[in-house]
């Protein structure tokens, strides 16, 4: 009681009891002006003294009772507004009946002609003519007991109401004086509905709109198609689908952002509103058909909808909106469909960040182009901005305990989980890899082992803004924009075939992190320290994005970058690497007869078994491969000579003739002309 009131409380005069004085609005009360007393009066299903559980409950201009003060305070708090607590109160221990509720109809919409002629038709209907059209209460013990007979047929019309008992019951054969006296009408009428089973009423007490009550019976239950429009109301939520073949995802708007709701999680709000009001009118089944409704509302927005505005970032106190030569933070909104939100606060400060400096300076080997690049891509991560928009993605590369995954490791906890997966080039080729990397911002893997793709089709589309075909296990496939970045940590850079043209390899930036760390210097709560500094590592970020954002939508790619571009198409592509250690310039620029086009091809089949587990290139994607490397076209790059076909400047070595002499054949001394 002291929880439920919430108002001052002190010890009673007797030492053994408490009083709770507390204030309450009676027009919100179950009570009614009573002519013969002249004064208003509590409904008198009520008790107002309970002795069974020794409660008292007395309400001023109602009772004539007073009250008296000792002093001796239980609590501190002030007389404070207890009116839900008096219905509360009332209706949980103060009834007079626990198993009665009252009826929803007390606005007379039922004529007593209408209830009598129902009564009359019912199968009891022979009874109920005796009592009330004769009179006859010959069949009982007294007419008190047939008068209360009586009152529980009319009651199983009329639901518990007393006064439209009370209404019929006047116009009936067995009305007599006695019925005018206020204690035998009362205890007759609520006999009558004790023996009904009927239910108390509980429209006195605040309830929401979807629940309504039962006319006949006075129970309460929920309406679905309220219950839903309720939700709409009162749950700020967005259904994102793009089209009939995609499944339907629900986001609910908490703490300045949506975030993604399953199923179970959205039934599991619905249920808890039915459940603040009463437990026990909770049914699944209606949570389920709820559940129905809202999501068949055909409300949807786009998943291009989501994180649409690049020139913000959410961060937890507010959106910062960005251009190349300012910030500014406002305030959240529902309007604004965000989903990720940074797992730290917007500063206009320049916070000291020592722990991740000292940390950027082993990773980069102090080059501060590097570190300029890295920021870069940060800054471009934790924001809205396409990732397809740099075409670029990130291979950090260097032995283990260089401590590469853990700026990465950084990353993905200010994005929160659910907005990064971990992925390895290989899963993302794979039928299901474009599902698992949907909706995220960062995809990539932290350690990415030494593996070999047949082709970066997957890659090249993701980092090329171009559409994705993609399915979950056991749904209909969709398309989509992969939006976010690719990042990955490795302590070799991976093989791949198919297309590896120079365009593939110029979405790839390879940084190179040769520190190896001592394990005897190692941090093992160094993640932990950077990311206490997050506040000073965002702001440097951000700074880094309008770098991006002035130049274009390009990040600053040292030299390095470039030189490690070239290595890597080198030694990915068996036809550069087979020309970079075979191939030379013709000797004083005379074009040998024997060595032709066709068995160079030859010979580097012939390396391909030794060095790339047999696997060669065909013939055509040599020739188209090797004149890309060289700047032009197989045209540009041959001779045709006495029916043959010649590289102009370039033949295979002595020793590499010597090795592979078995493919290259016997070379003969004729010469053509260079």
């Amino acid at each position: 009681m002291l929880s439920r009131f919430s108002s001052y409380a002190e010890v009673s005069p007797s030492g053994k009891g408490i009083h709770i004085i507390g204030q309450c609005d009676i027009t919100k009360l179950p009570v009614h002006f009573d002519d013969r007393r002249k004064r208003l009066v509590l409904d008198s299903k009520y008790y107002q003294k309970c002795s069974d559980i020794e409660l008292e409950l007395y309400i001023g201009d109602i009772t004539n009772r007073y009250g008296t003060f000792t002093g001796n305070t239980i609590n501190s708090l002030p007389i404070a507004d207890c009116t839900q607590a008096v219905l509360t109160t009332l209706d949980k221990e103060m009834r007079k009946k626990p198993k009665a509720k009252y009826s929803a109809k007390r606005d007379g919409d039922r004529a007593v002609f209408d209830i009598v002629c129902d009564l009359r038709k019912q199968k009891n209907g022979d009874k109920f003519i005796r009592l009330y059209d004769k009179g006859d209460f010959s069949e009982y013990g007294s007419q008190s007991e047939a008068d209360a007979v009586l009152c529980a047929l009319i009651a199983f019309r009329t639901g518990a109401d007393p006064d439209a008992i009370d209404e019929v019951f006047r116009s009936s054969a067995l009305y007599r004086s006695k019925w005018e006296r206020d204690d035998y009408r009362e205890n007759t009428i609520n006999a009558g509905i004790s023996a009904c089973n009927g239910v108390f009423h509980r429209s006195k007490m605040e309830h929401p709109d979807f629940i309504k009550f039962n006319e006949q019976t006075g129970e309460p239950y929920v309406s679905v198609p309220l219950l839903a429009k309720y939700v709409r109301e009162h749950l700020q939520y967005i259904l994102v689908r793009d089209n009939g073949k995609q499944g339907l995802l629900k986001y609910v708007y908490e703490g300045g952002c949506y975030r993604l709701y399953a199923d179970n999680m959205l039934l599991g709000i619905i249920k808890k509103y039915i459940a603040d009001y009463d437990e026990e009118l909770v049914k699944m089944s209606k949570v389920n058909e709820v559940l129905l409704h809202i999501t068949t509302d055909l409300t949807y927005v786009s998943q291009d909808s989501l994180n649409a505005d690049e020139d913000i970032i959410n961060f937890q106190n507010g959106i910062l909106r960005i251009t190349a030569t300012d910030t500014e933070l406002i305030p959240h909104s529902a309007d604004i469909l965000s989903t990720i939100q940074l797992t730290c606060e917007w500063s206009d400060e320049d916070i000291d960040t020592p722990v991740f400096d000292s940390y950027m300076d082993t990773l980069t080997n102090g080059d501060e182009m590097v570190k300029q690049l890295l920021m870069e891509f940060i800054g471009v991560c934790i924001s809205n901005v396409k990732g397809w928009r740099m075409k670029k993605a990130l291979f950090l590369v260097g032995q283990g305990d260089t401590g590469k995954s853990q700026l990465k490791s950084l990353v993905e906890r200010l994005l929160g989980r659910g907005n990064f997966i971990g992925i390895d080039l290989k899963e993302i080729e794979s039928r299901f890899g474009t599902g698992a990397v949907y909706g995220t911002r960062l995809a990539g893997s932290s350690d990415m082992s030494f593996l070999s793709v047949d082709e970066l089709k997957t890659f090249k589309k993701m980092t090329g803004g171009d559409s994705l075909f993609a399915e979950f296990k056991g749904q209909q496939a969709f398309e989509f924009t992969f939006n976010g970045l690719l990042w990955f940590c490795m302590n070799r850079l991976p093989k791949f075939g198919g297309d590896d043209g120079k365009w593939v390899y110029d979405r790839i930036m390879v940084v190179d992190c040769p520190n190896v760390i001592p394990k005897e210097q190692q941090d093992k709560q160094l993640l932990e320290k950077m990311y206490a500094e997050r506040r000073g590592i965002v702001k440097k970020a951000v700074k880094a994005l309008q770098t991006v954002i002035a130049n274009g939508y390009r990040f600053t790619e040292p030299d390095s970058i470039a030189e490690a571009r070239r290595d890597y198409q080198s030694a990915n592509s068996t036809v550069i690497s087979f020309y970079e250690e075979c191939m030379c310039p013709w000797e004083n620029g005379k074009i040998v007869r024997h060595c032709t086009t066709g068995r160079i091809y030859k010979v580097y089949q012939a390396w391909c078994r030794e060095n790339n587990h047999g696997y060669a290139r065909t013939a055509k994607e040599f020739r188209e491969q090797l004149a890309g490397y060289l700047g032009g076209t197989f045209a540009d790059v041959t001779t045709r000579q006495k029916g043959n076909t010649y590289y102009k400047d370039f033949t295979i070595t002595e020793e590499t003739k010597e090795l592979y002499a078995k493919e290259y054949g016997y070379e003969e001394t004729e010469f053509l002309a260079g």
